[in-house]
């Protein structure tokens, strides 16, 4: 029944809006001005509205068309008085965050997902509203923590959601080097790797079962760190082949840890790229040892894995 008359009230809107433009080409009606559609689209809003409350409260998508006819509104209005900078395109990302927000209110445990819009819109409208006051950096970075925020809430109101620490924290790592991106423009290339792996280490450790997330922890890791080390500053040992034997080394890491786990989780294929990217990290390693700075590398990792056997606390021997 309810879609019944839905049906005939948007059939009535239609035939309306068909009559109306109809009269316009007929010379019956002038140009529309601002003040009509102001007083169109308002009284568009107050139907929705009645809509809204006719069909209850956990409806809530009826209050997207209310609230976006009254930004439209609002919008008109602010520029027929004069207002022609951008920020008055920010009630309009705040009219689409409100249904959202009002959807999250009602049952936030069925509907946590409308927080992650809800919160990106209302930033984007803050964002629009200083943009021509930031620098273009405090911009960029504001628009990677309109998307990081929404994911991180929902992952601490539930953590049971892990997935949503990943892309918050990559948002919102994105949006910190940016803003230091004046200050951090060498290590940049490095850092922005590094800081992405870490929501995927944290997964790894924290939820056993998501033995997948070492693998872009491990890889994006290895990256950074190789790419750090191929800085200009650190001279003949940035053009040698050490740095991407390290990268090699990490991987074969990675996947020689994941093998491990194959026990408790599908993991037994890992050997393969494990000892494939052993043995290319060993071939470069030795390649690069062939410099001074290689060599002088070399020994100092042979002198820390001695000292390291030295101080492993060892097993003791059974009695005879």
């Amino acid at each position: 029944m309810r879609n019944r008359y839905d049906n005939i009230f948007w059939g009535i809107l239609l035939i309306l809006a068909a009559g109306l433009t109809l009269a316009q080409q007929q010379g019956y009606v002038g140009q529309f001005t601002p003040q009509f559609w102001m007083l169109a689209f308002g009284g568009l809003a107050l139907v929705f509205f009645i809509r809204y409350l006719i069909a209850g409260l956990r409806f809530w998508g009826w209050l997207f068309p209310v609230c976006v006819f009254l930004a439209l509104t609002g919008m008109l209005w602010l520029g027929h008085s004069g207002y022609q900078e951008a920020w008055i395109a920010a009630p309009f990302f705040g009219a689409i965050a409100i249904p959202f927000l009002v959807g999250f209110a009602i049952d936030f445990r069925k509907n946590w997902w409308a927080l992650i819009p809800a919160l990106a819109c209302f930033l984007f409208g803050v964002v629009i509203i200083f943009g021509d006051r930031l620098p273009g950096e405090v911009i960029g970075a504001g628009f990677m923590f309109a998307i990081a925020i929404p994911f991180l809430t929902i992952y601490f109101i539930n953590h049971k959601y892990s997935w949503a620490l990943i892309p918050g924290f990559i948002m919102a790592a994105v949006g910190t080097l940016t803003l230091l991106g004046s200050f951090l423009n060498q290590l940049a290339g490095g850092l922005v790797p590094l800081v992405i792996s870490l929501p995927f280490f944290y997964v790894f450790f924290k939820y056993p079962n998501c033995w997948w997330a070492l693998i872009p922890a491990g890889v994006l890791a290895s990256i950074g760190v190789n790419t750090l080390l191929t800085n200009p500053f650190l001279g003949r040992f940035a053009q040698s082949t050490i740095p991407t034997g390290i990268m090699f080394l990490g991987w074969a890491a990675t996947f020689g840890w994941l093998w491990r786990q194959r026990e408790k989780s599908p993991t037994a294929w890992a050997h393969i790229p494990a000892t494939v990217c052993m043995i290319l990290a060993c071939l470069l390693l030795v390649v690069g040892s062939l410099t001074s700075y290689g060599f002088t590398f070399a020994l100092i990792a042979g002198g820390l894995l001695l000292v390291y056997f030295g101080l492993r606390p060892r097993k003791s021997l059974p009695p005879q």
